[in-house]
């Protein structure tokens, strides 16, 4: 027998899977399938947590508390704002007021708009620092408007007196109904002086010399509220002015201005009594009846009889009462309680016959004017006593 083939075994075949059905429970293996372990079921996986959920509450309360705080302090910044827009009429005063009180004159010139010229001495920071009264303190009322003016009056403190003033502001930019303010021009205030005296004298006003110093005559000058030392400089030792003070007023608002008269010194009294002394004993010692321009004269009175010489007698000496304050022209001179008497010569024109008569006690009185020129005091008789003396025999 022929061998046989050998034959390979054949493969062992997969027994088929029967798929599980909605009756067959998937767990339950069918003969052919081997058993396996039970798996526990996978859970899907939870969501991650937000940050947020981390955060403690009172992160979340201080959060909240900030921004409460952030939007508060933007209303109180709107609101403070607008305030302060609707109040700048009171600061733009208050700032012009608070520069004078503390002598910064150029900044208040500056906020008020006043330029000063070459004339104007005192509108500087060294003049106003030379003042002796400046604004003390001052208080201001809520502005008014009136039509399309708006002003703001000030109550204020300078030196030991206190008065209002109204300031008139002016809207400049800004805004729609919340215009940022300005001063409107401010008329600088005055200082208004006049000197009365004889040539030769100077003076300052805040130390600063004026360009025009005519005696006599009103000088005006452009100043800021203060009181202002004047002092005086005199060429002659004879007179003098004494120094003083100067209040600035509003422009145009004093009745007359303050006036300095020039007064005798001592040495110009003493000067000006041997002026009248000697004035009168030039009378006194005249040969006529009548000397030109003093205060006793004679005449005769018999018929016929003319007085040819006269020789005076000073009696008494008058007393002299002497201004020493300059007036109009010079220093006025009133004497009075002075006398004179008198020999005469006699004269009868009829035959030429000669003879001697008295003058009996005179009373002597007298005015005039003192003055001083280049060549030193003079006496200026105003008017006999007008007395008529008794007449020799």
């Amino acid at each position: 027998m022929d061998d046989a083939p050998d034959l390979a075994p054949a493969p062992a075949t997969e027994p088929e899977q029967t798929p599980a059905s909605a009756s067959t429970p998937a767990s339950t293996p069918t003969p052919a399938q081997p058993l396996a372990l039970a798996q526990p079921p996978v859970q899907p996986p939870a969501p991650a947590k937000r940050s947020s959920d981390h955060v403690p509450r009172w992160v979340w309360a201080m959060i909240a508390a900030v921004t409460l705080l952030t939007t508060a302090a933007g209303a109180t910044l709107s609101i403070t704002a607008i305030a302060a827009l609707q109040n700048l009429p009171r600061t733009v005063v208050a700032q012009y007021l608070s520069d004078l009180e503390h002598g910064r004159a150029e900044a208040a010139m500056k906020l008020a708009g006043i330029r000063p010229n070459a004339s104007d001495v005192l509108l500087s920071d060294a003049a106003y620092a030379k003042i002796t009264d400046r604004i003390r303190s001052f208080t201001l009322q809520p502005a008014v408007t009136r039509g399309s003016k708006t002003t703001v009056k000030a109550t204020i403190t300078q030196g030991d007196r206190t008065y209002q003033r109204s300031f008139a502001v002016e809207p400049s930019g800004g805004l729609p109904g919340l215009p940022f303010w300005t001063l409107a021009p401010i008329t600088p205030d005055t200082v208004d002086l006049k000197v009365n005296g004889p040539a030769g004298l100077t003076y300052t006003v805040a130390g600063k010399h004026p360009q025009s110093m005519p005696i006599g005559t009103a000088v005006t000058l452009r100043a800021l509220p203060g009181t202002y030392p004047v002092k005086f400089s005199s060429s002659n030792e004879n007179f003098e002015v004494w120094n003083a003070d100067v209040t600035a007023a509003p422009a145009g608002g004093y009745l007359s201005p303050t006036e300095f008269n020039a007064r005798l010194s001592s040495a110009g009294d003493a000067a000006g009594r041997r002026a009248i002394d000697a004035w009168l004993d030039a009378c006194v010692a005249s040969t006529e009846a009548d000397p030109k321009n003093c205060p006793f004269y004679t005449f005769s009175q018999l018929p016929g009889v003319t007085i040819t010489d006269v020789h005076w007698h000073l009696g008494t000496r008058p007393i002299v009462d002497l201004n020493p304050e300059w007036n109009s022209d010079g220093w006025e001179v009133y004497a009075d309680s002075g006398s004179v008497s008198g020999d005469v010569d006699l004269l009868r024109s009829s035959d030429g016959a000669t003879g001697t008569g008295t003058i009996d006690s005179i009373p002597v009185a007298f005015a005039g004017l003192l003055t001083f020129d280049g060549s030193g005091p003079l006496f200026v008789p105003l008017y006999t006593d007008g007395n008529q003396p008794q007449s020799g025999a």
